[in-house]
């Protein structure tokens, strides 16, 4: 069954990609820190939790808004280098030349680059501004 939204339930490209910020700008405002197992003791059993690593839920959040935004990016973008680093990051942590937690500090730098060039794309492009954003016809 096809899910059809109602007129008040639609959400133009900009609502989509200032959710999406927001959550971004949520989650800058915990620790950045390691995952980890939290124990808890409740009478005589102990649950163990896992609190998810807040580096990595940042990262992914980026990756993921510079995904939403790759079609409208523009000759300004200056994507290219901070992509390189990031795979070049990855292959030095594959290799075995630097340690997992190396690893996600340079791989968090490189997000919040790239986080600042998608805001820069967003402000060329004029995103808080009602009409910057229009959903493609579904005929393109």
């Amino acid at each position: 069954m096809e899910y059809i939204p109602t007129e008040k339930q639609k959400k133009t490209f900009r609502d989509l990609v200032l959710v999406h910020l927001n959550k971004i700008l949520e989650l800058s405002c915990d620790e950045f820190r390691g995952g980890y197992i939290q124990k808890i003791i409740k009478g005589n059993f102990v649950e163990e939790i896992y609190v998810p690593d807040a580096r990595k839920r940042i990262s992914q959040a980026i990756e993921f808004l510079s995904y939403l935004l790759e079609p409208f990016y523009d000759k300004d973008m200056k994507v290219e280098l901070i992509e390189k680093q990031i795979k070049e990051n990855l292959e030095t942590f594959n290799n075995k030349k630097i340690d997992r937690e190396k690893f996600m500090i340079n791989k968090l730098k490189l997000m919040k680059d790239l986080f600042k060039e998608l805001n820069f794309l967003l402000h060329r492009k004029n995103y808080l501004r009602g009409e910057a954003y229009e959903d493609v016809p579904e005929d393109e």
